[in-house]
């Protein structure tokens, strides 16, 4: 049977004694299958060869609605006309590897696709054999990181993993990413979050008190104003006496192959604390010595438990919901590192150059200084806004 499928002529197709098909007119090739106990089944036939056809599955009605199915068997058809390219990975493990290896020199967010996949997906996926991976299995993480993190969460985790699949049908090992038509939902709004005079010395106060490597590593956070990956990765041979010299390779940029390695001179509060810090391993801040720590909800709950029941004791009654840290992150340190560095005197593009931003102007590509001594005296006013706390 064919017919011009719609939402609704396919929500209203009943299940029968055996199970039936109905050919899309729309898209030549894509059916839908109804299945006797009312399962409906994108498929799609396509040629694979002169002589041989092969039928994919698109997932299922009405997750992957009529406009959406139509789009992936397109894809399908167009990907199983292009010259075939070796299948010899068997799950999706292998073709994570396959990914990290292809994609990560080239990549500017590959820590957190990294992240995404080690925390979350390697768990669910990694032993799932790609001929059996299904638009479903995607629900499934989406589902299982918002119940244990949030549903903002979950949507990263599809929006940083999702590319690995298109990537593959493009290379033809696979015929058609299962996830071209899962969405992630949730997006985040952009951040804006300050801590306040009161919240950088309590948090300090806090990483301070916190044992070896999480303490030292919140008050490496705040003194260097870099981003978490880059303190958490420190490594010992990037410490060239008072000038930690971040590789290229770190640097988070649109373009990775014109990224530049990123000095950041020393404080003297920064370097001291380095100093003190035991070597364990090629990691400055590590757990087991052949692996740097990965910073987490865990730690930063811990600080701001810490910060919060140091300000009750001060002032000796229960906190007023104001009066609490709360709704911070890792990263906010950051920008609050930038604002207290501008409040303290130090100019916009000075304090761009202590951040690593990249200088987009015309004027720097005449202008090959790196500007040592100022960020180095914009980091000694950061270091100043936590000298006077005990």
């Amino acid at each position: 049977m064919a017919t011009r499928l719609n939402e609704k002529k396919a929500a209203d197709l009943r299940p029968k004694a055996e199970g039936y098909e109905v050919r899309d007119e729309v898209v030549p090739g894509l059916v839908l299958r109804v299945g006797k106990k009312g399962i409906k089944v994108w498929d799609v036939v396509v040629q694979t060869s002169p002589k041989s056809r092969q039928r994919i599955r698109l997932g299922t009605f009405p997750t992957l609605s009529v406009k959406d199915a139509r789009k992936a068997a397109e894809v399908a058809k167009e990907t199983a006309s292009r010259p075939g390219r070796s299948r010899e990975l068997r799950t999706v493990g292998e073709l994570f590897e396959r990914y990290a290896a292809a994609r990560a020199p080239q990549m500017r967010a590959w820590h957190d696709v990294q992240s995404a996949w080690k925390v979350w997906g390697e768990a669910r996926l990694a032993h799932i054999r790609l001929t059996d991976l299904s638009v479903h299995h995607g629900l499934d993480l989406r589902d299982h990181v918002a119940l244990h993190s949030s549903p903002l969460r979950a949507a990263s985790v599809i929006r940083y993993l999702r590319p690995m699949f298109a990537w593959a049908a493009d290379e033809r090992i696979i015929d058609v990413s299962p996830w071209a038509t899962l969405k992630a939902r949730e997006k985040a709004e952009a951040r804006e979050r300050v801590l306040s005079p009161a919240e950088w010395k309590g948090v300090w106060q806090a990483a301070v008190q916190e044992p070896y490597p999480f303490g030292p590593f919140v008050q490496a956070l705040m003194l260097s104003g870099q981003r978490l990956s880059n303190v958490a990765e420190m490594r010992w041979d990037e410490i060239h006496g008072d000038v930690w010299v971040i590789p290229r390779e770190k640097i988070k940029a649109t373009r990775t192959e014109k990224a530049a390695a990123h000095e950041v001179p020393l404080s003297g509060v920064l370097r001291a604390l380095i100093a003190e810090q035991p070597r364990l391993g090629p990691f400055v801040l590590t757990t087991r010595g052949d692996r740097p720590i990965s910073p987490g909800s865990r730690q930063k709950d811990r600080i701001e438990a810490a910060v919060n029941s140091a300000a009750t004791l001060t002032k000796g009654r229960p906190l007023e919901p104001r009066e609490t840290l709360s709704n911070w992150r890792f990263h906010d340190l950051r920008r609050t590192a930038a604002t207290l560095m501008t409040g303290g005197g130090v100019s916009r593009f000075i304090v761009e150059r202590v951040l690593g931003h990249a200088d987009r102007g015309v004027t720097a590509i005449y202008d090959r200084n790196l500007y040592r001594e100022e960020k180095r005296t914009a980091l000694e006013v950061l270091a100043a806004t936590v000298a006077s706390v005990d």
